[in-house]
């Protein structure tokens, strides 16, 4: 990919825009749409995350965020990691991408957003988001100062905080490689036609008191390694329950270890082990005869 081609946006995006497929756009810093304002993104462009500090960034890393309020237009597109020349690499030291709502409270990674019925609700609409390696984990060391950044945990990859069903006509995400949980969701009602998850450092779904609907396909692939608690399902309750909602049709391939304290209610579906501490694999691949569901009330 040449140098050339690429567009690098270092601030805040203001004003409604369209990015071409015929460019690359590289985000450099923290990069937010702003509240009233829609990035549309032309079929098949790619859009690269730097890696590495920035240190005017919340969270001390390249982002792209949009904020409560702002919209997304898209068909398909793709975010990569990529280094300081601004060539794809395949490695994750980033913030990743983010969306944020205006339907409940939500905050986490030092990015947080309020339920504000006086803005306006958030509008992001794409037929399909593929992602590969976003995200920051939580190994890795400030440069030269010999001590890890100060942050409570790693980034996630795919995030989305306070995002309502009315906010969220994406229908497919796809994250490959994700340094952190692939896609996590926070305080949010949001629903899916496909999810596919790909190798994630940590878990593939973290869904903290929200509800995620999939219609369509949904696969993830977190085979096992050497690293512990490394989960296919992390469901958190810290604001109430969490639901992962699979519809009747819907294509299932799961490998990995299924989740701690979660409940399983499905007709088709093997049961799960899911005590505390759980590292036994789980498997299951099939089009679902009856709808499923993946919950948990108050375990976190």
């Amino acid at each position: 990919m040449a140098t050339r081609l690429a567009e690098v946006i270092r601030g805040d995006i203001k004003k409604s825009r369209t990015l071409r497929s015929s460019k690359v756009y590289v985000i450099e810093g923290e990069v937010r749409v702003k509240k009233g304002v829609t990035l549309k993104v032309e079929d098949k462009t790619t859009i690269l995350i730097v890696n590495g500090e920035f240190r005017r960034s919340s969270i001390l890393r390249s982002a792209l965020i949009f904020d409560q309020g702002s919209a997304l237009s898209a068909q398909r597109f793709y975010v990569r990691a990529c280094n300081e020349a601004y060539r794809p690499v395949k490695v994750a030291n980033n913030g990743g991408i983010w969306f944020l709502g205006n339907f409940n409270d939500a905050s986490k990674d030092g990015v947080s957003v309020k339920l504000n019925r006086k803005n306006p609700l958030s509008r992001f609409a794409a037929k399909r988001i593929a992602t590969y390696y976003l995200g920051r984990p939580d190994t890795l060391q400030r440069k030269g100062r010999g001590k890890q950044d100060p942050l409570e945990d790693d980034i996630d990859g795919f995030s989305v905080l306070g995002v309502g069903k009315s906010e969220w006509d994406i229908s497919e995400v796809r994250s490959f490689y994700s340094a952190d949980d692939a896609f996590d969701v926070t305080n949010s009602h949001i629903s899916l036609k496909r999810l596919e998850i790909v190798s994630p450092v940590e878990d593939g779904m973290n869904i903290s008191s929200s509800r995620v609907e999939i219609h369509n396909s949904l696969k993830i692939d977190v085979r096992k390694t050497k690293g512990k608690d490394r989960d296919l399902f992390d469901l958190e309750t810290d604001d109430g329950a969490s639901f992962v909602e699979l519809y009747s049709g819907c294509w299932v391939r799961l490998n990995g270890v299924f989740g701690d304290q979660v409940v399983l209610s499905s007709k088709d579906m093997p049961r799960a082990v899911t005590r505390d501490d759980n590292e036994r694999s789980y498997a299951y691949s099939g089009r679902l005869k009856s709808a499923a569901l993946i919950y948990s009330i108050d375990q976190d």
